[in-house]
């Protein structure tokens, strides 16, 4: 098998297949939008290698040139995708810098100083200096998820690649007119295992987010945009299991009071709206940290973390007077919705069910006296 078949055919094909793959993933997972950076990337990578084997086969220095300069590019998008990925900012500037670097020095020692092994050596760096990058993003993660030591595992084999290729033209027993033969047979190789080890790596990472995307779907509420019942149940027993004696958890109960006249007199579309709205506004006061939910048809629950049990009737309170200012223009009826709020501190050995009932039982103190209150 020639250096220029692995080029011109294997590598390229293999990107060709890996970025249509993407693409595909892409077209259906939209939401991730990382995916569509990976697929610039095996584009530009699809370029470089047609352009290297190009290169061989006119035997033109400029199409070469172009092919450093394409997979230096390729890489740059595989660390700005895992960044987005990390909901990291990409290091749009260190990255630039890196790839500028390498340009520039490739360019000295082509124009100023005609010398291969040292732009061997700088285009490698440069790959190399953008695989650390990569991974100083993923040891972010304190605790890294399998396919993320995957990951993680094959940026530092394509790393330390990058960083060994260079040492062929070191070989003593390699002569100096077989010396680039060979280098470019080592290149063509390792790009090969790089390109497929980070593929294998890059889709088993799509595939767990797109699992965890879907089991968030299937835990929040499609119309209110909240946690449905079991989604705040799963949420909610950790965080009830961080309190302490000194700084307990506690639960709102809240219900829409005559929500089922609602529906009845204006029809299900306006009991929607009323729905959306009073989520939106929990949404908008409850705590960063609190765990709100809709757990049935008019039934909304928000848990707020251990240390902030004081605040439960005071954020209660905001919310039920929002809820009440902003009802009159909800719809065009003359109906005025209302919410009443029930009230639980968490207790030390309290499960989620104790604080629930006791909680409801606070709820259904409020609608005995007379709803549109706080108990």
């Amino acid at each position: 098998m020639s250096v220029e078949f692995v080029i011109g055919v294997l590598n390229t094909s293999m990107s060709a297949i890996f970025g249509a793959s993407l693409l595909a993933l892409w077209y259906y997972q939209r939401e991730l939008g990382y995916i569509a950076i990976l697929v610039g990337s095996y584009a530009v990578r699809i370029l470089s290698f047609g352009s290297l084997y190009a290169a061989f086969a006119l035997d033109m220095l400029a199409l070469r040139m172009a092919a450093n300069t394409l997979i230096l590019i390729a890489t740059m998008l595989l660390s700005i995708a895992i960044s987005k990925r990390l909901r990291i900012r990409p290091h749009y500037g260190s990255l630039t810098a890196m790839t500028a670097i390498s340009l520039v020095g490739r360019g000295f020692f082509l124009l100023v100083q005609d010398n291969l092994p040292m732009r061997a050596a700088i285009i490698n760096l440069g790959l190399a200096s953008i695989c650390f990058v990569m991974l100083a993003d993923l040891a972010t993660r304190r605790q890294r998820t399998p396919v993320e030591q995957l990951l993680f595992a094959q940026i530092v084999i394509a790393l330390l690649s990058f960083a060994v290729r260079p040492l062929t033209f070191l070989i003593s027993w390699i002569g100096p007119a077989q010396s680039e033969a060979v280098y470019w047979i080592v290149v063509s190789i390792s790009d090969t295992l790089i390109c497929s080890t980070l593929a294998a790596a890059i889709f088993a990472v799509i595939a767990v987010d797109v699992m965890d995307r879907f089991k968030a779907e299937a835990q929040i509420d499609m119309l209110s945009g909240l946690f449905n019942r079991r989604g705040f149940e799963s949420r909610a027993m950790p965080l009830l299991a961080r309190q302490t004696g000194s700084a307990p958890a506690a639960l709102i109960l809240t219900d829409l009071d005559h929500f089922k006249a609602i529906n009845d007199r204006f029809g299900h579309l306006d009991g929607d709206k009323v729905i959306r709205a009073f989520s939106d506004i929990l949404k908008d006061k409850a705590p960063r940290d609190a765990v709100v939910g809709r757990i049935g048809g008019e039934e909304f629950a928000v848990l707020l973390p251990p240390g902030l049990a004081a605040a439960a009737h005071a954020m209660a309170d905001t919310a039920r007077s929002a809820f009440k200012a902003a009802a009159p223009g909800i719809f065009a009826h003359a109906c005025h919705p209302t919410a009443s709020f029930g009230i639980a501190v968490a207790r030390a050995g309290d499960n989620l069910l104790a604080l629930m009932e006791r909680a409801d039982r606070s709820l259904y103190q409020a609608k005995n006296d007379g709803r549109d209150c706080i108990r």
